[in-house]
């Protein structure tokens, strides 16, 4: 291994370091109550080394929005690689449990509703939220237009939107559920997301819908 790699990795740790204390500090106290000097209490980093890695909070939580945006992104590569040669849409629909169950029972969720709260007050995370989420949706709807010629299906990009929305709006919105009722039942839970996804999939992406 080089020294620039050797460099690279111990630089990629350290960012770590500071990721994995900061995401318990905000996740304990949220974004407002949580210090510089308390991520570097929690890192056992100094307040100057943590800012030769990250400039302020705000790229600290821009970091903590990639990381979740790569969990995004590697569903759609776990359904193509079970896939197979089968059925993008019935692949999409047998992946539904297990990315229900990444989804709800990840450990930053109430954070990351945290970080959208505070990009209602704050533009700098706004926009991080926001050219997050604008990856996030086009990597979707890419996979989705695969499906579309798999199928022979052609629809409008407004229709594949607002499909695409609803989906994702599903999913987080029972995110937030399980935090207001965490008695929720995802044994009945899971199926009818599975079947209103696979509705919304074989029923509203059709040209017939255009």
């Amino acid at each position: 291994m080089s020294l620039s790699n050797i460099q690279n990795s111990r630089a990629d740790l350290r960012r770590n370091q500071v990721l994995t204390a900061a995401t318990e500090c905000f996740r304990n106290q949220g974004f407002h109550g949580t210090s510089m000097s308390q991520i570097s209490k929690a890192s056992g980093m100094s307040v100057g080394h943590i800012y030769h890695y990250f400039e302020n909070k705000e790229a600290i939580i821009e970091a903590i929005v990639e990381k979740d945006l790569l969990k995004i992104l590697n569903v759609t590569n776990r359904v193509e690689q079970n896939r197979g040669d089968g059925d993008i849409f019935d692949a999409l629909i047998a992946d539904v449990e297990t990315t229900a169950m990444d989804t709800f029972y990840d450990p930053d969720a109430p954070l990351l509703l945290e970080v959208i709260a505070e990009a209602a007050r704050n533009p700098k995370i706004a926009n991080i939220i926001r050219r997050a989420e604008a990856t996030a949706m086009e990597s979707i709807k890419s996979y989705f237009r695969k499906g579309m010629m798999q199928r022979q299906m052609n629809i409008s990009e407004e229709a594949l939107d607002t499909a695409c929305n609803l989906i994702a709006s599903l999913f987080e919105g029972f995110t937030i559920r399980l935090i207001r009722n965490p008695d929720l039942s995802l044994k009945r839970t899971i199926p009818m997301l599975g079947r209103t996804i696979r509705y919304v999939l074989e029923h509203e992406l059709t040209p017939a819908n255009k």
